[in-house]
């Protein structure tokens, strides 16, 4: 009999570092998604702007710099979720999540920069394929009253931290 309530008390001991933070995990963070562009959140609150994205067609989007204000909205990185279903397929949009946690009352805003092929954030024009020709010819010049390459989209959030 001692022996199995050993056995059963070496057994819970392996078993409770697994449940051991189950209790105090947080609660999932609020998630925003491109339209919601005015937030409000609670000192110590993580909030996450989700936004869809697709590498294969050089749709993405980018935290732009200086980044939201560290006194009151702090940066907790990014990451990329695949859509369900789409797991298998190759050039499928996924999700790019970015994380920020309330720090402190009061307002500031969070700028996300959306590229794509027709406004690419590296600032050069969108290329088509090279035709071969025998003599190298230098780059024509725009024509009077081209347009220019159209500049990616900025999304402005503005977050409330009361």
């Amino acid at each position: 009999m001692r022996r199995r309530i050993r056995r059963l008390t070496a057994a819970a001991a392996l078993l409770l570092p697994l449940t051991a933070g189950c209790d105090d995990d947080p609660a999932a963070p609020a998630r925003y998604g491109p339209a919601d562009t005015r937030i409000t959140a609670h000192v110590g609150d993580r909030f996450e702007i989700a936004v869809q994205a697709n590498a294969s067609t050089r749709e993405e989007w980018h935290l732009v710099a200086p980044g939201p204000s560290a006194p009151v909205v702090r940066d907790r990185g990014s990451r990329t979720e695949t859509d369900p279903g789409t797991e298998e397929m190759d050039g499928a949009p996924h999700t790019v999540v970015f994380t920020f946690e309330a720090a402190g009352p009061g307002s500031a805003r969070i700028v996300l920069l959306h590229c794509t092929f027709a406004a690419p954030c590296d600032g050069r024009t969108p290329v088509s394929t090279p035709t071969p020709t025998a003599t190298a010819t230098p780059p024509a010049s725009p024509a009077p009253g081209a347009s220019a390459t159209p500049r990616p989209e900025r999304r402005v959030y503005t977050v409330t931290v009361g």
